[in-house]
């Protein structure tokens, strides 16, 4: 049997964190639809699956039938906000290692690497860690809000991605940059001391598994915020390379979807992909959204 979910697309759709707004990710299907993609990639932060109830799995089957009425596949990497005990006990890996959500909802493994006609590499290293791990709680709106360890990437999911040469890397946490510390910089007052710790290491996990693969460009979510920026590798004893590091925004926002030119290497933001939906964005010190980086 061949695993026809290892071949990649020449153009695939991205989303920042969907945060299981229905509305605003049928939405963002149709955009990517109308720009002829059929493969589309969520960056983390999925959150259709918390705790497996029926009324997420109806919500799973309404999904399903937008992208199958429109011949797309979704695929899923992980983030730090999903049901991670629910996925596991009704989504057993199957003999390709993917989580299959439905027919057309697929659960990538960490480590997970797909290829284009043309030989361009695609992996996807899922996980991020909690900032806010230490007040997760219900009243964390539109999220998952119970904290599971699972979140964090390991020690086998960096052996799982491989040492190979890759020219994508698809993933919820980003590369660390001076540009993405000017931006945390600004909100880490917000934090504890232990949350902060927790998320920097996780993020130096993720910047790792950038320093193995060498990837050309690296997609990411988890932080609420826009970035394009590029990350400069200098390995001990090895060449230095150039990464360019694009971070989307979460849903209801204006650089939450994209479409990604894969052997070009290009990403496409244009207004006209994300819905025209927006989210209020709450002032700093108040509500749920304090502040918009990653939760």
């Amino acid at each position: 049997m061949v695993d026809r979910h290892q071949r990649v697309d020449e153009r695939i759709g991205v989303l920042g964190d969907p945060h299981a707004d229905l509305q605003w990710i049928k939405l963002a299907i149709r955009n990517l639809h109308r720009a002829g993609i059929r493969q589309i990639h969520v960056l983390g932060d999925f959150g259709f699956l918390s705790t497996g109830s029926r009324h997420e799995l109806d919500r799973l089957r309404l999904l399903t039938m937008q992208l199958e009425s429109r011949d797309m596949f979704l695929y899923v990497t992980g983030g730090n906000h999903e049901g991670y005990p629910a996925l596991q006990r009704l989504f057993p890996v199957d003999e390709w290692g993917y989580r299959r959500l439905s027919r057309r909802i697929i659960w990538l493994p960490r480590g997970w690497h797909g290829t284009t006609a043309v030989s361009t590499v695609v992996a996807s290293l899922g996980g991020a860690n909690s900032i806010n791990r230490g007040r997760r709680n219900p009243s964390v709106s539109g999220h998952v809000a119970t904290w599971h360890p699972e979140e964090q990437i390991t020690e086998h999911d960096l052996e799982m991605l491989g040492s190979g040469p890759v020219d994508i890397l698809l993933g919820h946490d980003a590369p660390i940059s001076k540009a993405h510390k000017r931006h945390t910089a600004r909100q880490r007052r917000a934090w504890t001391p232990d949350g902060l710790a927790y998320a920097a290491t996780g993020q130096a996990m993720f910047h790792r598994s950038v320093h193995q693969v060498r990837p050309k460009l690296v997609l990411s979510g988890h932080y609420h915020h826009y970035l394009d920026t590029t990350v400069r590798l200098q390995p001990h004893g090895g060449e230095s390379a150039t990464v360019r590091s694009v971070i989307l925004d979460r849903n209801r926002t204006a650089h939450s979807v994209g479409i990604v030119h894969v052997d070009q290497l290009e990403v496409d933001l244009r207004p006209a992909l994300p819905p025209g939906l927006r989210r209020d964005r709450t002032p700093a010190g108040k509500g749920d959204s304090l502040p918009h980086r990653r939760r």
